[in-house]
């Protein structure tokens, strides 16, 4: 199964972008054996649609709605469900780099400056993160932050890296003391498309919004 999954994502990773900016597409949970044991995605994932999946914050203020409107309820399919996963599971999550590690051009230096992301959550059971002021918080803090380039992935194979195109990982584990609950996670990526160094260089933020149910056994 997770090689199924690796193998399409690498596919949609071939397919050029450069405008596009990235999302979480897939998660999975795996045991201490390195074992799939769930798969589960963001909030109303629609597929790996740029219009559907991307949620810009530009200069965001403590009152912005952490999550796009379609992910601000727990909505999931059949198709797209929620990830289920035990106390102490190591989570991976994929994403693409749709060129902001192998082809962006950005000043000072014409190189990418794809920037770094971190993972926030709702450490008690059934509470939700809402605005950017719970991204402020640094006890919403699970993991990161992490640099956006995992060092492998690229958006093709003809890029200036020489990297096979493959989507980015993420990985972190949950608390071996995680009571069994629905946890609200947000994915939260800096991008400083503009050298922060700049005058009035806008901040970016790009976030994807998810749960994870945790049980006690799978």
């Amino acid at each position: 199964m997770l090689r199924t999954t690796v193998t399409l994502l690498s596919t949609l990773a071939c397919i050029r972008v450069v405008m596009a900016h990235s999302w979480i597409d897939i998660l999975y949970a795996t045991d201490p054996n390195g074992t799939v044991v769930s798969e589960g995605y963001i909030r109303s994932y629609q597929g790996h649609l740029d219009n559907d999946e991307t949620y810009h914050l530009i200069d965001p203020t403590s009152t912005t709605s952490l999550c796009m409107t379609s992910q601000q309820s727990v909505t999931y399919s059949s198709l797209y469900p929620m990830l289920t996963a035990r106390p102490g599971d190591n989570i991976t999550a994929l994403y693409e780099e749709n060129g902001h590690v192998t082809v962006d051009q950005l000043p000072p230096d014409m190189q990418p400056h794809p920037g770094y992301y971190s993972w926030l959550w709702s450490s008690t059971n059934g509470t939700q993160l809402t605005t950017v002021a719970d991204m402020l918080n640094v006890d919403n803090l699970l993991a990161g932050p992490f640099s956006f380039d995992d060092g492998r992935c690229a958006v093709g194979n003809d890029n200036r890296y020489g990297r096979t195109a493959q989507p980015c990982l993420s990985t972190f584990y949950l608390p071996e003391d995680i009571e069994p609950g629905i946890y609200n996670l947000v994915w939260a990526w800096h991008f400083p498309k503009i050298p922060p160094c700049e005058e009035n260089a806008p901040v970016e933020f790009y976030t994807s919004c998810m749960d994870i149910q945790v049980v006690d056994s799978l």
